[in-house]
């Protein structure tokens, strides 16, 4: 047995059993829930914390899609969409991570699925010609015409920093955490996408892609033997890789910092937000609490922060609340549509 049982912890409420696993020869590390449900969920996630705004993290999430060893097809994602039982099928980047995440009620169903995004993410094809279709490429439509950038995510986020919101969220998580990998933007910032090369593309999933930096998830009634045998033909094709891609702590600051940002806006209203660092994650109990008092104070048009703004009459709409997204939670409290004088 390559995998070795670390943990295994019964929930009589749910009527579940978890066990944790690590993958002996490669560090894998696998959390696999036997439950008597027929929803069938299975996820792989990797640490992807980025080293700068070039978008390689999403644009890796969507190339890995693109084709692979066992499925060389344009687009297996739209087939399975079209053609699979599944119940839920998507993929996410995270400024400090990517998952891929699946789900089917039909045991057959789910195992190919599984298998597709295991070939996808451990031997996806992902040619020059992937980065730039996905990435980012130079276009033109006549001689006349100046020369543009284009692409999937390129597009997809010139759309993001369109949006002030957007862009307020993002630069107040980047000034919230100047000293992690949380102050570049895993998405990708059109004015630094075009700087990724095909070089530093291949790279990446060749060290972040790899079974030493990945967390695998099984949840349902499907047989857990059969959960470590579909797991067992991929992880054996690898041996153990030295990946280091733990984000650090973010220190508190000596004392409160301002930053201003400007964005194209036909009107001359601003956005403000106010952000406050707050603990580590690891702590579910802490967790819950900084998330039930977040709701608290923000999460209904009756709570008390929120109401106050409100009525202050500074905007015309109030933002925030607790994001636990990260290794460290904040709290946000801001409001759009004020008078910058």
């Amino acid at each position: 047995m390559t995998f070795t049982l670390l943990t295994h912890t019964s929930i009589p409420e749910l009527n579940i059993e978890a066990r944790f696993y690590r993958h002996e020869p490669t560090g894998a590390r696998l959390l696999s829930i036997r439950a008597d449900d027929e929803n069938k969920v299975f996820g792989i996630t990797f640490r992807t914390p980025p080293e700068d705004s070039t978008g390689i993290a999403h644009i890796m999430e969507h190339s890995v899609l693109c084709g692979s060893r066992k499925y060389p097809v344009k687009e297996p994602f739209v087939e399975l969409m079209k053609g699979s039982l599944n119940t839920f099928l998507n993929a996410f980047t995270y400024p400090d991570r990517t998952c891929y995440p699946v789900a089917s009620q039909n045991l057959k169903d789910f195992y190919n699925l599984i298998d597709v995004y295991l070939d996808a993410v451990f031997h996806p094809l992902i040619p020059e010609h992937t980065l730039r279709q996905e990435g980012w490429h130079y276009h033109i439509e006549s001689p006349e015409d100046p020369l543009t950038f284009k692409g999937v995510v390129f597009n997809e986020m010139k759309g993001a920093y369109s949006s002030p919101e957007s862009l307020l969220g993002e630069r107040s998580q980047h000034a919230l955490f100047p000293d992690t990998p949380y102050s570049v933007d895993s998405g990708g910032d059109p004015e630094h996408i075009p700087d990724l090369t095909y070089e530093q593309f291949k790279r990446f999933h060749e060290t972040r892609y790899h079974p030493s930096n990945a967390y695998i998830f099984f949840y349902g009634d499907d047989p857990e033997e059969e959960r470590l045998r579909l797991l067992e033909a991929y992880l054996s094709e690898f041996s153990p890789l030295p990946v280091d891609t733990a984000v650090p702590l973010q220190p508190p600051f000596p004392e409160p910092r301002v930053v201003r940002v400007p964005y194209e806006s036909d009107t001359p209203k601003g956005y403000i937000a106010v952000n406050f660092l707050l603990s580590e994650q690891g702590d579910p109990q802490r967790t819950l609490a900084l998330d039930i008092l977040g709701h608290i104070l923000m999460g209904t048009p009756a709570s008390p922060l929120r109401r106050a703004l409100t009525e202050s009459g500074l905007g015309e709409d109030v933002l925030g609340g607790v994001s636990s997204e990260l290794r460290q939670m904040y709290f946000t409290a801001g409001m759009k549509g004020i008078d910058p004088a």
